[in-house]
């Protein structure tokens, strides 16, 4: 795992990539967690999407002790900002892959984790972090 590190040349801020290869939700959002930290982002709260570990996966997405996905191809990670309730925003990060046949299947949307800004700018500060945590491009 590589860390948030301050540059000694010119004190900016540097934020590593995580690896999530064997990793699961709950871990993959633990390393999130500790690099928004280090670079003082953080959000308010970040979690897994499934944090109840519901089973009903379709809704409520992955549960913490899943393995984290796979990307490649027509599987990919998704980066959404939203307004949430009570003037919060909510950073999410989803799984989306492609379903079926080519040509009759469907577009599978699974949440992965969630996070709480107060404020719309703090969320989208966060978004770009977690995209260059994840190599979301």
């Amino acid at each position: 795992m590589e860390t948030a590190l301050r540059s000694s040349v010119n004190n900016t801020l540097v934020i590593g990539q995580i690896v999530t290869v064997g990793k699961t939700v709950a871990e993959v959002v633990a390393l999130l967690q500790q690099q928004l930290r280090s670079a003082e982002i953080a959000p308010e709260w970040i979690d897994s999407a499934n944090f109840s570990d519901d089973p009903n996966q379709s809704r409520y997405g992955l549960p913490p002790k899943a393995l984290w996905p796979v990307v490649s191809g027509d599987r990919t990670l998704h980066l959404s900002v939203s307004r949430g309730h009570a003037n919060a925003w909510l950073v999410e990060i989803a799984f989306v892959r492609w379903t079926g046949a080519p040509e009759h299947g469907q577009w599978r949307y699974t949440p992965l984790i969630r996070a709480k800004s107060w404020t719309r700018s703090a969320a989208w500060s966060v978004a770009a972090s977690v995209s260059s945590i994840l190599n979301i491009d």
